[in-house]
């Protein structure tokens, strides 16, 4: 939502584009927030994870309902990082749902779940459209003009100082007069941004009364599947109780997640914040600057900026849908590997061409959207690959892409303003990072135990924990004594 009201963003708070950025960027901040604190607490109350998505959904409404008040861009910033923190929890608690649901066979699932994003993010510009700000660019090109020419002047004639500060203090004088001034823009309809909102709040609300009434029916069944306390089950609660503390230990250690395998566990969750710091900041500056960049280099109207990023999000939400296909036929292993080298050439591309040439932004934002829409879904099934992602797993994935949204977008929003090829480098920037990650991933991945045994892992297949490990061992001690047994007779 907020790239297609960016501009509407900055005259309600009165900002600019690096504070806007700033703002936008308390998104990420809220997620970092959420992924210290919601993936324990999800972890610890699984039974109420539709309740989780619910409550925070209507948090979310809320302040989505605040955020086009927001009188200047330090308020937009909290609102937005508040709103940050609610998305995040439900993202957590979906997300959680999905590996509890299908467990290894989680990669298509959660390319599917992801393309509700994009799906999103492909209605939001078109809600939006009829109430954005229309530019009067007659108005805004002679503000540019008079500020060229009274520059020029000033420069052209240093040897005769005092015509050339009576002309500029005259033209800035006269502009002042006509109600106007040198940073002035024009509009020829005014921004109603907050219908925008206010149909969106809706859609979240009614959203979330889908999530009270799965709770509602989840708990019921829990009552009627409810087994009645024993002396031994009691004994049980007592012993765990007990052992809380080392249940909570083993929720942070990474050797919960790989069957004891600690040093490994660590390597790949390191790898994982690194990818989701670049694959989630690459996303962040596309998704939110593509149309800004389409108005600022080639002077794009309203509906033809909304139309070009209307198509960059249907191209990600197919990318995410073909993704779902994809992950059904080829290893996750190979299949992200293959998404970086794409994405790379792409960016490339876009620096050659999409600089000059309209035609060529529009060829390539297509294909941008198709490639970019799959790599967050693919990193949280490349990890499950390796090993079993839990609540706290995902919250080094949250803090990856929220330290990486911060980050790229404050730096866009420092070098946008000045230099508007500052967007291509960024992203040129954001698929050499992506490769480079991406072959160390697949290095790292060879070095597992099933990896190297089998030649290859299935894609879909993780490793086993550590209480399947001890029920096994369990098993085939328990047969051994059964053979002997046998003998003896």
């Amino acid at each position: 939502m907020q790239g297609p009201v960016f501009k509407d963003l900055k005259i309600r708070t009165n900002g600019s584009t690096e504070d806007i950025s700033r703002a936008l960027a308390g998104r990420n901040i809220g997620f970092l927030i959420a992924a210290v604190c919601g993936g324990v607490l999800i972890d610890k109350l699984t039974n109420y994870l539709d309740l989780f998505i619910a409550v925070f959904l209507d948090l979310i409404a809320v302040t989505t309902m605040i955020i086009p008040w927001s009188p200047n861009p330090a308020t937009l910033g909290v609102l937005i990082c508040l709103q940050g923190l609610f998305e995040g929890i439900t993202v957590f608690a979906g997300q959680k749902i999905v590996l509890n649901t299908w467990k290894e066979k989680s990669a298509s699932p959660m390319h599917i779940v992801h393309f509700g994003y994009g799906m999103g993010s492909f209605l939001a510009p078109n809600i939006a459209n009829p109430f954005l700000a229309i530019e009067d660019r007659e108005k805004t090109s002679h503000t540019s003009i008079l500020n060229l020419t009274s520059t020029e002047r000033f420069s052209h004639n240093k040897t005769v100082s005092h015509n050339a500060t009576f002309d500029l203090v005259s033209d800035f004088l006269s502009a002042s007069a006509n109600g106007s001034s040198l940073d002035h823009i024009g509009f020829v309809k005014e921004t109603r941004v907050e219908w925008a909102y206010i149909i969106i709040t809706g859609v979240i609300v009614l959203d979330s009364l889908i999530f009270y009434w799965y709770q509602i029916k989840n708990s019921s069944c829990r009552k009627m599947e409810k087994i009645p306390a024993t002396k031994d089950s009691l004994s049980v609660v007592k012993k765990s109780k007990l052992g809380n503390y080392r249940s909570w230990i083993k929720l942070i250690d990474p050797a919960t997640c790989t069957g004891g395998n600690r040093c490994f566990g660590v390597q790949v969750f390191v790898l994982l914040f690194i990818y989701y710091f670049n694959a989630y900041g690459g996303e962040a500056i596309y998704g939110k600057f593509i149309r800004n960049f389409s108005i600022d280099r080639f002077e794009f109207s309203n509906d033809e900026s909304a139309l070009l990023n209307t198509s960059f999000w249907i191209s990600f939400s197919l990318g995410r849908f073909c993704g779902f296909i994809a992950a059904i036929l080829i290893p996750i292993r190979i299949l992200i590997i293959l998404e970086a080298f794409a994405i790379l050439v792409l960016v490339v591309l876009l620096n050659i061409f999409a600089y000059d040439s309209s035609l060529m932004l529009w060829v390539l934002t297509q294909f941008m959207g198709f490639l970019i829409g799959p790599m967050y879904p693919a990193g949280i099934a490349w990890g499950n690959s390796c090993l079993e992602i839990t609540g706290t797993g995902m919250t080094v994935l949250v803090l990856g892409a929220s330290c990486g949204g911060i980050a790229y977008l404050w730096i866009i929003g420092h070098l946008y303003d000045n230099n508007l090829r500052s967007f291509l480098y960024l992203l040129g920037a954001y698929g050499i990072a992506m490769v480079i990650q991406i072959s160390v991933m697949t290095i790292v991945a060879r070095t597992h135990p099933v990896y190297r045994e089998t030649g290859h892992q299935n894609s879909n297949t993780a490793p086993l924990n550590e209480s399947e490990n001890e029920r096994i061992r369990n098993d085939n001690t328990e047969s051994k004594i059964k053979v002997k047994h046998g003998r003896d007779a």
